[in-house]
């Protein structure tokens, strides 16, 4: 959207190619990164098979719904808001802020995260969540919606940051290069991410946006069902992570 935001003003062709040459500097990048050994396994059998792992499952659980969240609201939400009346601009801007949020809460995200165990922020971010995915079908005016965006979105994002460290977590236990693992995240992230653009917008095509949104409230709702006392035998070896200090935390 917020690409979407400046295409509006300067054309289609300067703003995707200024977003493909900033594509490249990174590819160009990378390049001068060191490449480091590791005992870790580098093959994708390897990988395949820490899959049973259930703190490297369920961080790319996480990572899916977070990409399967942003997938549905970036198609959705900019559609709604230009039904409300919000310009190129404000759709943009909308997007730009929330970003911002996700960014400074992250830091404070990990810490929690590092300290007190992945459970904690994690049941927060999918309560959060829930409630995101219910209101913003619902939010009008514009204004509110944008307000809604902003404060809602965060919750989405809020996801990675324990999603990458339980996917670390369990890569490290079965002895898999990190490098595998978070290749698995990405992986995980560009299915959601597909399958929340392409199903969301053509549920809503089809029947309206409330669907799209209820199926992604009911995927929120799940997962926190796994993360109360009831579901916690299920998870309870997911969630027993150590800080960096190395102390074992109960989550």
């Amino acid at each position: 959207p917020a690409v979407g935001a400046v295409a509006s003003r300067v054309g289609t062709r300067p703003a995707f190619a200024a977003a493909t040459v900033a594509g490249v500097c990174l590819i160009v990048a990378t390049l001068a990164v060191p490449s480091q050994r590791s005992e870790e396994s580098p093959s994708l059998r390897h990988a395949v098979r820490a899959l049973r792992d259930l703190r490297l499952g369920a961080g790319l659980w996480l990572t899916f719904l977070a990409g399967l969240a942003f997938g549905t609201v970036s198609v959705l939400a900019p559609l709604r808001l230009s039904r409300l009346g919000a310009g190129a601009l404000l759709i943009g801007a909308t997007f730009l802020g929330a970003a911002a949020v996700e960014t400074a809460a992250a830091p404070v995200i990990g810490r929690i995260a590092d300290r007190r165990g992945r459970r904690r922020p994690v049941t927060v971010a999918v309560a959060a969540a829930i409630a995101a995915s219910a209101l913003i079908p619902l939010a009008a005016p514009a204004s509110v919606l944008v307000i809604v965006l902003v404060a809602g979105l965060p919750s989405y994002g809020a996801l990675y940051v324990p999603a990458f460290a339980l996917a670390s977590d369990g890569a490290q236990r079965r002895r898999l290069h990190q490098s595998l693992a978070f290749g698995l995240s990405n992986f995980a992230w560009a299915g959601g991410q597909a399958a929340g653009s392409a199903g969301g917008g053509a549920l809503a095509q089809a029947v309206g946006d409330a669907l799209p949104f209820t199926l992604l409230g009911i995927a929120f709702a799940v997962t926190l069902a796994m993360l109360s006392p009831a579901g916690r035998r299920v998870v309870s070896r997911v969630f027993a992570d150590t800080t960096h200090g190395g102390r074992a935390v109960t989550a």
